[in-house]
Parts: C-alpha cells; structure tokens; sequence
C-alpha cells in the first residue's frame, strides 16, 4: 500500500469548498491534516465539516508543521506570489489556482523559489486534466504524426463564459471580514485598463494556457484589439495563426470552445463549464473528402479538479513536473501581458 501525502490547505473559501477540499478528501492516497484560514469562525466551521484535525491562524503557522508535505493554497491571487514563496522557502510542494500572479514578474519570482528549494509548484489548469482535452490531445498529437488530413492551418479559441456554477453547492459564509489584498498594479499596465487585464487572467488565462498544452510551441502576440469589454488578439506560432476571442455572455450555458483546423478538417473541442462535475469536455472531429464525415469519441466521465488533485498528489509522491508547472504556466502570464502591452499602444 502506498503511503499517504500530508496535505495541508490554506483558505477555506468558495473555491477550496466546493471544488478542491472535496477533491482531495475523496483521494485514498493523501490525507488532509491541516488548514490555516484568517478568518476563525470560517475556519473552525469548515474543518470540522471536513473532518481536518490541525488548524492554523495563518500559512506561516501551518508552514512549521513537519508532518506537512504539500500545501493547497486557496485564495484571492493578488496574495498568491507572497505565500506561495514563503511555503516554498519552507520546504512545502505547492498548488495553486490560477493566475498565477498579477504581473508576469511577480510569477517569476514564484518560480525562482521553486527552484532555489526544490519543491514543487503546480498552477490549477483543471482544464489540462479534464478527460476530454487528454483525449483530444491524443487524437491531436496523432493527427500531426500521422499527417493524415494534413497540417493544421488555423486556430480559433473562443471565450464567453456563461453560466459556470450549476447548481453544485452552496458555500459557507461568515461575517468575518477577508484580509486587505495588495494594490493592483504594474509599470507597463495602462491604469484604464486595470480591471479589464484583472478579469482577463482571472478568466482566459485557462484558454491562453489550453491553447499551448494542445498546440505546444512558441506562441507570440501579433495584435490585440478592445472595444468595451470584448477582445480579439491575434497570435502565431510558426506562421500558424490563432484568433483568441474573449466577451461576456450571461447565459445559461457556457459558451468556450478550440477549434483547430487542419487541411482536411478540423476537430474542436467544447469545455464544459468549470463546476459542472464529472462531465468531460466534447471532442467533435471533422475530415473532408469524398466520403466526408463527423466523428465525436468519447471521453469518460471525470471532473478537471478531481484529477488535477490526483496528479498533484501522484507529483509530490513520484518527485516529477506537474504538466501544469509553475514555470509551464509563466508563458501564459507573459502573453497576457503581451496582449494587453498591444492594446495599450493604440489608446
């Protein structure tokens, strides 16, 4: 029998209750033993729902517990840089959510500790591990392998978000008030469009980051263009462009998918929306020809967070590099900021 990883998680919000505590609580091969929350009240509710026996004021606290082997750490993001350092500087593999950071600098300091320590840093891209983008990105590397229905000619990945929740719980709240975060801002942003860039690495850095795990290679911002609050960049990759499109939709669907278009086809794949469980991603597969046809296989059922949370506990037990590394995920940091650098030139 395999041991089990001590994990320690840090924020006991939305996000840890409903997606990752569960996640990792369901797991035979860890065992959550700590959680460190500011809030007290919250902190004491929320552990004693899911049965965790240590509980710290703080990360720094729950940092000095030697029984700890990785920390899960759950919070705004403005506050990621700071205390995933320090958890790294304590010997602590680490996970987060994305963004990183609110600046591609300071992601990269994130990273500088991770190698100075040696300890692990894993971003959550639970898009990366939903069964359906794993089946794709088989059928895709495939496809360019074989050469079947030729090279791929175009990209176009497509973001409206939507209705994201469904239905899947109701969080506990209390009065407490939540920590004062750190001032949103960067020497190369333009301050009018602060809350724009806020938005967009908080959404479609998952899209940016789908993009290179399906079509790895090095991606550069040709133009990006706003108008309100819908954006339309332009990237390439070894002359194959990509159209990003990014709005809002309040629906009551979620509204994200990738196409990429091959010669003699394309194949798209539909994201499900974030906490709808255990219902994959669709693959839909088109080729041309004198017999032209559609094809959509079919992907398991699986939840993006529950296997981004194996993967993470199989990473800390086996000693390898998540495939959602934080040095993996500063790309996506980079072209965001790039992005916006091209819209900012034309204000």
């Amino acid at each position: 029998m395999e041991r089990k990883v001590k994990i320690g998680f840090v924020g006991a919000g939305f996000m840890s209750q409903l997606a990752h505590l569960p996640s990792f609580k369901e797991i035979e091969g860890c065992e959550v033993v700590a959680l460190a929350e500011l809030r007290p009240r919250l902190r004491e509710i929320i552990a004693d729902k899911f049965r965790i026996p240590k509980r710290y004021p703080s990360h720094k606290e729950l940092a000095e517990d030697d029984e700890i082997e990785a920390v899960v750490a759950l919070f705004h993001y403005l506050l990621n840089a700071e205390v995933a350092c320090y958890l790294l500087e304590k010997g602590k593999d680490v996970m987060l959510e994305k963004p990183m950071a609110f600046t591609y600098e300071l992601a990269q300091t994130m990273v500088d500790a991770s190698k100075k320590s040696g300890r692990l840093l894993m971003i959550g891209f639970m898009k990366r591990y939903d069964p359906g983008v794993q089946l794709a990105k088989k059928l895709i590397e495939k496809l360019l392998a074989t050469g079947e229905i030729g090279e791929p000619t175009f990209v176009r990945v497509h973001i409206f978000g939507g209705e994201w929740v469904c239905n899947i719980g109701t969080p506990i709240f209390t009065d407490e008030p939540y920590p004062p975060l750190p001032e949103r801002k960067a020497d190369w942003l333009h301050p009018s469009l602060v809350n724009m860039y806020d938005e967009f690495i908080n959404v479609a850095s998952h899209n940016l980051n789908l993009l290179r795990y399906l079509l790895p290679g090095d991606w550069q911002v040709e133009d990006a263009f706003l108008k309100d609050t819908q954006l339309l960049a332009v990237l390439q990759r070894n002359n194959l462009l990509c159209s990003f499109e990014y709005g809002r939709l309040p629906a009551h669907r979620w509204d994200e998918d990738i196409t990429i278009y091959f010669q003699k086809g394309w194949l798209r794949v539909e994201t499900p929306p974030p906490l709808l469980k255990n219902v994959p991603a669709r693959v839909i597969f088109y080729r041309t020809g004198e017999e032209p046809s559609y094809n959509e296989p079919i992907a398991p059922w699986g939840w993006g967070f529950k296997r981004e949370a194996e993967h993470f506990v199989q990473c800390v037990r086996e000693r390898k590099e998540p495939i959602s590394s934080g040095e993996d995920s500063l790309k996506d940091m980079l072209l965001a900021k790039d992005i916006f650098l091209k819209i900012a030139a034309k204000l």
